[in-house]
C-alpha cells in the first residue's frame, strides 16, 4: 500500500448525494419539521420559512494515509507525513488514516472559506459544519446509498409525522437519525477555529471519532453525521428560543458584510416573499462564491 491513499469519489458527489438523501428521509408530506435545501426550494417555500435553523456545510473529499508506510515514503511526504506522528504521539488510531485540507483562498474571496465557516458556526442557533465520507471507496459509498429494502421504511424517513407524543417523538426522531447508516458513515466536523493560512488539515478515523487538527488539538467526541443532525434536531424541537426567523437572518447576512453579496431593500421589510426571495439569492451567492452550501431545519408551525 502505497503513503497516500486516494478517494475514489468527488466533492460534487458527495453534496449531491448528501442532499438528495435528506431529501429522501424529510419528504414532502413532513407535518412540522422539515430539512431543506434553500436554493432548490420551490416557489411554495413561504409556507416553510418560519423558525429555522441555517447549516452551512463544505462537503470535502477524505483522502488516506497510510501509518505503516515505509520511513522514505514518510519523508518524500514530509508535510503529510506529521498528521501520521502528530496521531501516533496522541495515541489516535486509524488505519487508514482520514484526513483534509482546507480550501484554499479564492482570489475574488476577502478571507479564507474556513474563516467564514467559523464566523457563522453559532450552536445552537446556526451551525458550520465540514462534511466527508468515513470511506475511499466509491462501491461502498454507493452501497451504503441504497439501503434496500430499508431505505423507503419510515425508520430512515425520522421526520415523517408519526402519531406519537412529543417527547416519544423527540427520543424516536433521535433514535432513527443516529442509527441511519449513510449518515453515520459521514463525519461532520464544526468549523471551531480562526486560521492565517488554508495550510491546515482535520484528520480522523473511520469510525468519525478520534480528530486531530492540525494546528495541534485533539478533539474527542462523536463527530458523525447522524449524532450532529441527531443533536441539531433536539435542540431544535425542544427549545423554541433556539434558531432564528426571517428579519433577525437576513440582518445577520447583511451584517457579515460579504464582498458581492446581494443586497436587501429594507422597504420589503414586511413583504415575505421579498425575504425568502433574498435568502435564496443569497444562498446561490455563499455557494458560487465562497463553496459554501446552506440548508434550513425548519419548523413550519405558525
Amino acid at each position: 500500500m502505497s503513503f497516500k491513499i486516494p478517494s475514489q469519489l468527488s466533492e460534487d458527489q458527495i453534496e449531491s448525494d448528501v442532499a438528495s438523501y435528506l431529501g429522501y428521509i424529510t419528504p414532502f408530506w413532513s407535518k412540522r419539521f422539515r430539512l431543506i435545501s434553500v436554493n432548490e426550494a420551490s416557489s411554495g417555500a413561504d409556507k416553510l420559512f418560519n423558525r429555522f435553523v441555517p447549516i452551512y456545510l463544505q462537503f470535502k473529499v477524505s483522502q488516506g494515509l497510510d501509518p505503516k508506510a515505509s520511513i522514505l515514503g514518510q519523508l518524500l511526504n514530509k508535510p503529510l507525513a506529521k498528521i501520521i506522528s502528530y496521531r501516533k504521539s496522541n495515541g489516535l488510531a486509524g488505519d487508514p488514516i482520514l484526513y483534509f485540507q482546507l480550501r484554499r483562498q479564492a482570489k475574488t474571496a476577502t478571507e479564507l472559506q474556513h474563516n467564514l465557516l467559523a464566523r457563522m458556526h453559532k450552536p445552537p442557533h446556526q451551525y458550520g459544519l465540514y462534511i466527508a465520507p468515513l470511506t475511499l471507496d466509491l462501491a461502498e459509498y454507493e452501497k451504503l446509498m441504497n439501503q434496500e429494502p430499508r431505505w423507503w421504511h419510515r425508520m430512515w424517513r425520522p421526520f415523517d409525522n408519526q402519531d406519537a407524543e412529543i417527547a416519544d417523538s423527540i427520543q424516536a426522531k433521535k433514535i432513527f437519525l443516529g442509527s441511519n447508516p449513510f449518515l453515520r458513515h459521514h463525519i461532520s466536523i464544526p468549523a471551531h477555529t480562526d486560521v492565517d493560512t488554508h495550510n491546515h488539515h482535520y484528520s480522523f478515523s473511520k469510525n468519525g471519532s478520534e480528530l486531530a487538527w492540525h494546528g495541534g488539538e485533539v478533539l474527542r467526541s462523536d463527530f458523525r453525521l447522524s449524532t450532529m443532525l441527531s443533536s441539531i434536531y433536539e435542540h431544535f424541537e425542544t427549545n423554541r428560543e433556539n434558531g432564528i426567523r426571517l428579519l433577525p437572518f437576513i440582518n445577520y447576512t447583511q451584517n457579515l458584510a460579504l464582498e458581492g453579496s446581494p443586497a436587501f431593500d429594507q422597504e420589503d421589510q414586511l413583504r415575505e416573499r421579498a425575504q425568502i426571495d433574498y435568502i435564496q439569492n443569497f444562498t446561490r451567492f455563499l455557494k458560487y462564491e465562497h463553496g459554501i452550501s446552506l440548508m434550513f431545519l425548519v419548523d413550519t408551525n405558525r
